[in-house]
């Protein structure tokens, strides 16, 4: 469905504004979340107020919004699939910041490092997973590249279903701390939800209006 607007956009002086305030907010949910799993893994404690981040992306949001708005009330019969399109993307862009900070709240209340506990590496491996979902959402929105966006939409199927399976080790798992599984469930969610919009984003570029956040047509 992007993709049919993406250079239509560009035209269109309030769209092309609203475009490009999506992208930043793309690039900045890769951002809170690599910064996110820094705190959580790595104990990272420098270089971003994720609460500031959070505001800033809900600014985003309702400017989004009020420009869409604003193209509609002039142009009420044009653009109107496209308008609910890019309302639709950054409803889970803002999401995705929401669950950026709640995985820092996370670290904060789990404050120690992580370790000792077997399902950290595959949680290491599932994060990299999702952060490289990032740039391929970045590049298939931008470039209207349906081959990316099924490839996010292919994998984020795999993270779904790891998580999943761990969330039932955790809970069949009675060698685990109750703090511990606790802070390896939320994550699961966490990083499941995230993946779960980015394919959301991406299939706004492969699916037609109606079918956004679906997997494709066979």
């Amino acid at each position: 469905m992007f993709r049919e607007f993406f250079a239509h956009w560009r035209k269109k002086d309030l769209l092309h504004q609203a475009l490009e305030e999506t992208y930043i907010m793309m690039a900045q949910a890769g951002q809170m979340f690599e910064f996110a799993r820094g705190v959580l893994f790595e104990q990272q404690k420098e270089g971003v107020d994720i609460y500031r981040q959070d505001q800033i992306m809900n600014k985003y949001e309702i400017d989004i919004r009020r420009k869409v708005l604003e193209h509609l009330s002039v142009n009420p019969q044009e653009d109107l699939a496209a308008s609910l399109v890019l309302t639709s993307v950054v409803i889970d862009l803002e999401r995705i910041g929401d669950f950026a900070k709640n995985i820092v709240e996370l670290a904060t209340m789990y404050p120690e490092k992580l370790e000792g506990i077997k399902y950290l590496p595959r949680l290491v491996e599932m994060a990299d997973k999702v952060q490289e979902f990032f740039t391929l959402t970045e590049e298939s929105l931008k470039e209207a590249d349906v081959a990316k966006g099924k490839l996010v939409m292919e994998e984020h199927a795999k993270i779904a279903c790891a998580c999943d399976s761990m969330l039932r080790e955790l809970v069949q798992d009675e060698g685990i701390s109750a703090r511990k599984a606790i802070v390896c469930a939320l994550l699961t969610r966490y990083l499941k939800r995230i993946s779960a919009h980015l394919k959301n984003i991406v299939s706004s570029v492969v699916n037609p209006f109606q079918r956004i956040g679906f997997r494709p047509e066979r």
